[in-house]
């Protein structure tokens, strides 16, 4: 009988927890299928490939906690539990577990044990460990939640952190006493102890990975270099490895305390992530931190030296050591071998400041949405290429166009001395403004060695520019050997260097196009997309080849494709990858807008998986809407818009509220409902320039359809309808999708299926589509997408129906493999929001949710039950003004009052008067800002929940789910 093992996931992303730890668990499952083990997952990410029914036997779509822990192995009755893959909210849980008197074998625990949890993840006991064994850590304060704290001990600037949180939650920099105890208190909220560290700012930052077996062997997989000195989050700054401005000495150094720490800390058979910082004035090197799990930078470092940390860490986990282990992707290399780089591997992160209404700061919380890697082979070539990555673009920008050189100038000092997320691209402006490396650097910390080569990129921007247009033919292997051994690798990346490594196969190869790095709008979804589609094709004895940049996810993977080429999805690229592997088909429909948007290009139009006469007209609003008026389809009033005075013109004769949309967007950006004419000029003011806007009426108060299809010339294969909880006005990305829908009859469906097929006809469309329509009497379709959907993992798990698959068989002419899965669930689909990292006031038509959760139930109230976690079958609701709703509430069983804020708890019932369409049962709400109520019962966050509706001062509101 095979031993059983249960393995614990991340959970939903979060800003800090992104998708790298699926990468991890997918690769310890695999591992663990090889050994023949029965796998359990546990993790409620509806969107990762990690919970695809291909990866695990038995797969628990549930939140991670420790009730459902204890559920899940009472049932399954697991040999063993594999934590260490799932981030820190997979320890959180274990450390629960252990801490809770249930008799599991602690033993059984694999890859980490209590000792090792405490003194890493306890900032106490971790600089008590490190004291012991003769090391350095900043000088600190420890604090509990009952402190008295005398602040004439404290020097400021400050550094506080948290123990056991993550991506630098509760963490932060105190200049001064003026806001101390506010942001102490805000960090308590998080956590139950706080360290207060003398400040470090502008030493330099560097991070060891390393693997240890059950035998104390121990080796470092890389060093990572941070670009930014202390005082921004890891995850928030540019990062390189190799490492570049550290001295053998030093590296030897930080080397041999490495040893020390893990070998004193008691981890055996796992992977662990050191953090040093060093200060550049005299080399005085202190410890800042340990994970003692798979972190962030391990999906990195595994992208960036061809070693895979993950794979080796789950087989140290089981049992095995270093020396008897080969390293898989180079094939014929022990694992115990180090990995050795002939390249230099950058990391920009991705951020999304636009969205929400934080201001542009970097400092020691995450704030970034996802991240992209870069290889070259010196610094100039790879730092070019991440800024193509990073913009999706081929040209460095500059913020100097019709600047006032002066005025500019006094912006630029501002700019690079206060940590952000464009810090880079004013630099760059900086030199071109002829500033001196030394006065960047008094202003930045950033080390002068980077600061030279940057300067040298613009002494030199446009041969620079013209060497990466046209000579980057060759490609190169990473091979975790440095070219030393012969090895059989497929991981590459185009360079102009003069050696070319590729070898290419006799096979017909298909080309897919990925979804370039995380961002809200474009995340891990589509990656879902890409990974089942490569795995496919090879099963089919055809050669795919993935292009992608993004290190977090799982599609750049080297056992996923025959050929990974990790570039910048760029114009340029993709037309030397055309030359050289000549592809008998592109894919550009599952990476989300950025692959489609490379269909406008007109050179490769005959290969593609969608003409661009569709995606012209699908995309433009203008066109989209003349072919709906052309065939007498229902369509709102609307106009179209080609500079200001237009807009002004035409949403004054609209009646409000309208709602208005840009083109070729991602993630509802830029689209905004507006009810008066002050929203208007604050949204002429916002857009400036971009004047291609389409504006029309609003529906209020309909309902929102979201319909994924799959369609073969033209005829629906697939047709999948499901319903937001919602009403239209609302992003579908961050409202709440029901599956099936409730509140329509068989009818209406029949009758959108057929205005849905009547449009697929029409246009001829091959491939997966997804519509968005809105139903209110008449049925109006608000947009249609020629692409996967975000919603398309959600649609594949819960019906069964290889979607992706039989995406790729219609391009061969295979016969579609159809299943109709009928099952008596709902399923419910619920954004989650990080509220904690950034200001979000309200939901609205632009999406803002980070990642998702799933929950199912035999009725919709049981899926809002376990959604929200709620154990006597009560919602918290958190309502002023609640007498005039108080009709609406027909099962009321308690209410409290406390202050200003009213508590009611009533019946989960109330959730299906929501539904019967005729009874508007709403609960309003007209504020709430304050995410920590001074008057909750508990110290954490409550859980709010709106229904959306749109009150009188016409604010679209919904439920909140605070993490």
């Amino acid at each position: 009988m095979k031993n059983k093992i249960l393995v614990i996931g991340a959970g939903p992303i979060l800003v800090g927890q992104a998708c790298e730890f699926d990468y991890s668990g997918t690769q310890a499952c695999k591992v663990l299928k090889e050994e023949n083990f029965k796998i359990i997952l546990l993790n409620s990410n509806p969107a990762t490939i990690m919970t695809d029914y291909e990866i695990a036997d038995e797969i628990y779509i549930e939140d991670i906690n420790l009730k459902n822990l204890i559920k899940i192995i009472n049932k399954e009755k697991p040999n063993f539990i594999l934590p260490t893959m799932g981030g820190q909210t997979a320890l959180n849980c274990i450390l629960d577990l252990i801490k809770s008197n249930y008799n599991f074998p602690e033993k059984n625990i694999l890859g980490i044990n209590k000792k090792t949890l405490i003194n890493a993840e306890s900032r106490s006991s971790f600089y008590k460990l490190i004291k012991k064994i003769g090391l350095k850590c900043p000088d600190s304060i420890i604090i509990n939640k009952n402190f008295n704290l005398n602040k004439k001990k404290i020097f400021f600037p400050c550094i506080i952190r948290s123990s056991f949180t993550l991506g630098g939650l509760g963490s932060n920099i105190i200049y001064n006493k003026k806001n101390f105890l506010t942001l102490i208190k805000k960090a308590f909220s998080f956590t139950n102890e706080i360290i207060i560290d003398k400040s470090i700012l502008g030493w330099k930052e560097y991070e060891l990975e390393l693997l240890i077996d059950n035998y104390n062997n121990i080796i470092v997989i890389c060093c990572i270099e941070n670009i930014d000195p202390i005082g921004i989050h890891t995850g928030d700054s540019i990062t390189i490895t190799p490492a570049q401005t550290l001295s053998d000495k030093e590296y030897q150094n930080i080397r041999d305390c490495s040893f020390i720490i893990l070998k004193s800390i008691g981890l055996k058979g796992g992977g662990m992530n050191i953090q040093f910082a060093i200060n550049p004035i005299n080399g005085d090197m202190l410890i800042i931190e340990i994970n003692p799990r798979m972190s962030r930078s391990s999906a990195l470092a595994s992208k960036a030296t061809g070693y895979p940390i993950a794979k080796i860490a789950t087989k140290l986990a089981i049992g095995y050591n270093l020396i008897n282990l080969i390293n898989n992707v180079s094939k014929n290399i022990s694992a115990a071998f180090e990995p050795s780089i002939d390249n230099i591997i950058i990391k920009f992160p991705k951020f999304n400041f636009e969205k929400f209404n934080n201001l542009n700061f970097l400092n020691t919380i995450m704030q970034s949405i996802g991240e992209i890697m870069s290889i070259g082979k010196n610094f100039q070539e790879s730092f070019l290429k991440g800024i193509y990555s990073i913009l999706e673009q081929d040209y460095i920008p500059s913020f100097l166009k019709k600047k006032k050189y002066y005025n500019y100038k006094f912006k630029l000092i501002k700019k690079i001395l206060i940590p952000n997320s464009k810090r880079i691209f004013f630099i760059l402006d900086a030199f071109r403004l002829n500033f001196n490396i030394k006065y960047i650097f008094i202003l930045s910390k950033i080390d002068p060695w980077f600061l030279y080569y940057i300067k040298e990129i613009i002494d030199f921007e446009k041969k620079f520019f013209y060497l990466l247009k046209k000579n980057n033919n060759n490609f190169k292997k990473i091979d975790s050997c440095s070219n030393e051994f012969v090895c059989k690798t497929s991981y590459l990346y185009s360079t102009f260097s003069n050696n070319n490594e590729l070898t290419l196969s006799i096979n017909k190869k298909i080309l897919i196009i990925g979804s370039g790095s995380n961002r809200i709008g474009q995340s891990i979804e589509f990656d879902y997309s890409c990974v089942k589609a490569s795995k496919f094709i090879k099963k089919i004895g055809f050669d795919s080849i993935i292009l992608n940049c993004n290190p977090e996810t799982v599609s750049t993977d080297q056992d996923i494709s025959n050929k990974l080429i990790f570039d910048p999805i760029t114009k340029n690229n993709i037309f030397n990858i055309i030359k050289i592997f000549k592809p008998i088909l592109i894919i550009s429909q599952l990476g989300g807008q950025t692959s489609l948007n490379i269909v406008k290009y007109n050179f490769f139009i005959k290969k593609m998986s969608i003409t661009n006469y569709i995606n012209i007209l699908c995309n433009s609003k203008i066109k989209f809407n003349n072919f709906l008026k052309l065939y007498k389809l229902n369509i709102f009033k609307n106009f179209f818009s080609k500079n200001i005075n237009d807009i002004i013109f035409f949403s004054n004769i609209l009646k409000k509220p309208i709602i208005l949309r840009p083109s070729y967007i991602i993630g509802g950006m830029n689209i905004k409902i507006l009810f008066n004419n002050i929203n208007l000029i604050k949204y002429i003011f916002l857009i400036k320039k971009k004047i291609n806007i389409f504006i029309e009426k609003f529906l209020l108060k309909y309902k929102e359809f979201d319909i994924d299809l799959l369609t073969k010339n033209g005829h629906i294969v697939h047709f999948f309808i499901s319903e937001h909880i919602e009403n239209a006005g609302i992003h579908s990305g961050d409202s709440m999708i029901i599956y099936p829908c409730f509140s329509i009859n068989k009818i209406t469906i029949k009758k959108i299926y057929y205005y849905i097929s009547f449009i697929c006809f029409k246009l001829k469309i091959n491939g997966i589509i997804n519509f968005q329509i809105c139903y209110k009497n008449k049925i109006y379709i608000i947009e249609c997408n020629p692409r996967a959907s975000r919603s398309i993992p959600f649609i594949s798990k819960i019906t069964k129906t290889s979607l992706i698959y039989n995406y790729i068989t219609i391009f061969f002419g295979y016969n579609v493999i159809f299943k109709n899965n009928k099952n008596n669930f709902y399923f419910l689909k619920e954004s989650i929001f990080s509220f904690n990292k950034f200001l979000i006031k309200k939901i609205s038509s632009e999406m803002k949710s980070t990642g998702e959760k799933i929950s199912f139930g035999l009725s919709i109230q049981e899926c809002f039950i376990k959604i929200y976690n709620i154990e006597k079958k009560n919602i918290f609701f958190n309502i002023k003004k609640f007498f005039l709703y108080l009709k609406y509430l027909k099962k009321i069983k308690k209410i409290y009052t406390n202050s200003f804020y009213k508590k009611i708890f009533f019946d989960l019932n109330i959730n299906s008067y929501v539904s019967k369409k005729k009874k508007k049962k709403y609960i309003l709400s007209n504020n709430f800002k304050k995410i920590f109520n001074k008057y909750s019962f508990t110290t954490h966050s409550i859980i709010k929940l709106f229904f959306s509706s749109i009150n009188k001062n016409y604010s679209i509101i919904r439920k909140i789910n605070s993490l």
